[in-house]
């Protein structure tokens, strides 16, 4: 007898093994043990085979044996990161988000992944941006990118999600990532003009002041006003 490779690799999913078997006069069975590998790698069920040869004193009806290695390992975990990037003035930068595998498998993973708003605004902040990825056997990490958008507003920090989904021969551990986009933008500067009125007879007349920012702001701005004598007495 001796053992050859199907899908199971011997040294890697069993051990290898050959011999004679000897049967004594009025002997119907004998065994061997062929030696089956541990591991913690989720994978599919494997076969090798076992064929029979150089029969004496018998002829060989079956000569072809399969050993079936069934698995046990529990389905490996999938899990998103969260990524922090600055916008930039102009143009797009890309924030690069990971995916990763708990553990290795020797089958094919596939998850979906989708953007989804918070604070920030899909066309205003950042691009939307889903699709679909593949893992190869052996594969531990994946990564799809986002386009942040630059611009010149003072504003917060915002936010927005990307969400796992459809996992295939994987289960998901951790499905929320959280995309932070950093504002690198100047507070604008505030102004006010001098105005000139004339006093008229009697009565009154509005002397309107205009404060004016020097570029619109995504935040609230406030600013406090008085007025003070100088030769003109309240």
């Amino acid at each position: 007898f001796a053992t050859s490779d199907n899908t199971a690799i011997a040294g890697a999913d069993y051990t290898s093994t050959s011999g004679t078997l000897s049967f004594a006069a009025g002997e119907t069975t004998k065994t061997f043990n062929v030696p089956v590998l541990g591991d913690l790698t989720d994978e599919i069920d494997e076969t090798f085979n076992v064929a029979l040869s150089n029969a004496l004193g018998a002829t060989i009806s079956d000569g072809a044996g399969v050993g079936t290695i069934n698995d046990d390992d529990d389905p490996p975990t999938l899990s998103v990161n969260d990524v922090t990037v600055t916008e930039g003035n102009a143009g797009s930068v890309n924030a690069a988000f990971t995916v990763t595998l708990s553990s290795l498998s020797e089958k094919a993973i596939s998850v979906d992944y989708v953007t989804s708003n918070d604070s920030a605004e899909s066309g205003t902040d950042y691009t939307s941006a889903s699709g679909t990825l593949s893992f190869a056997a052996g594969e531990l990490t994946k990564t799809f990118n986002v386009s942040v958008l630059g611009d010149l507003v003072d504003e917060i920090d915002e936010t927005y999600n990307v969400t796992l989904s459809n996992p295939s021969n994987a289960t998901i551990l951790d499905a929320a990532g959280v995309g932070t986009i950093t504002d690198d933008d100047l507070a604008p500067t505030l102004s006010i003009n001098d105005v000139t009125v004339t006093e008229g007879n009697a009565g009154s007349v509005n002397a309107t002041f205009t404060v004016s920012l020097s570029a619109a702001s995504g935040q609230v701005v406030r600013v406090d006003y008085a007025t003070s004598d100088i030769e003109a007495v309240a």
